[in-house]
């Protein structure tokens, strides 16, 4: 492949990809943001249950008949989460992939061989994400997730909704959990995020690196001259002092 074709390969993939990648991104971070939201709401409702009635009055309403659905629930949300931790370490397992690339890159460019230039990434997320911007939104959605729980199962069990009532009363303390488990899982996410942050500032400064050595390689490479034919005349062919007189012998005296 000649240098033009390949720079022009390179800008197509880099103008393709800042349109696909964000979309990606965003479809991701909104599946694990509901994700989260159901997580957190069944471990803050079992906390809840758990601070109100003890053991005994979490496995007595775990085994009524009005949250006999908690158990498949709690299932189902172990194998979503296990998903998600399988395409976690893709993503940490790709980092890696990029950052071995461009170090053997480096190596083949050191050892004066030829490397390829690596694509341009979309620009991702700002460092700068702050903790309260995962962990209130979070809590706000576990705490309106629970309300609807909490009414919809007094509407199952033919008792009068509560509304509001839900997190009054004997329950005023569930607001409280549900802000400590959102809290605990937007620290968990959020380290997630730095280590992930980390290992890709490491991939883009050695991908940046390779792609400083190739550019400098292509500009400095030296146009190689194509030999030029010339006829050759039957003199030169058989070669000239073969058409030339000796030089005299000197005769001993």
């Amino acid at each position: 492949m000649s240098t033009a074709s390949r720079v022009r390969e390179d800008a197509v993939q880099t103008a393709y990809a800042p349109r696909v990648i964000p979309q990606r991104q965003t479809r991701v971070a909104a599946s694990g943001g509901v994700l989260l939201a159901l997580v957190g709401l069944f471990i803050g409702h079992t906390l809840e249950y758990l601070r109100v009635w003890g053991t005994a009055g979490v496995v007595a309403s775990m085994t009524n008949p009005v949250h006999a659905y908690m158990l498949p629930v709690a299932g189902a949300l172990v194998v979503l989460s296990a998903v998600f931790a399988v395409r976690l370490a893709r993503a940490w397992q790709a980092l890696n992939e990029r950052l071995d690339r461009a170090a053997a890159g480096v190596r083949r460019i050191w050892r004066g061989r030829a490397a390829d230039m690596p694509v341009e990434r979309a620009a991702h997320s700002s460092p700068g994400a702050r903790l309260a911007a995962i962990w209130l939104p979070l809590a706000a959605a576990q705490i309106a997730l629970y309300l609807v729980q909490e009414n919809v199962e007094a509407v199952a069990s033919s008792r009068p909704a509560p509304g509001l009532g839900a997190i009054t009363g004997i329950h005023w303390a569930a607001p409280l959990v549900h802000l400590y488990v959102a809290l605990l899982l937007a620290c968990l996410v959020r380290i997630c995020q730095v280590l992930l942050h980390r290992r890709e500032v490491v991939v883009e400064r050695v991908e940046a690196l390779l792609r400083a050595i190739v550019r400098r390689r292509r500009t400095l490479a030296p146009a190689v001259a194509r030999p030029v034919a010339r006829a050759v005349s039957p003199l030169e062919w058989v070669g000239s002092h073969l058409w030339q007189r000796p030089p005299p012998l000197l005769l001993d005296i």
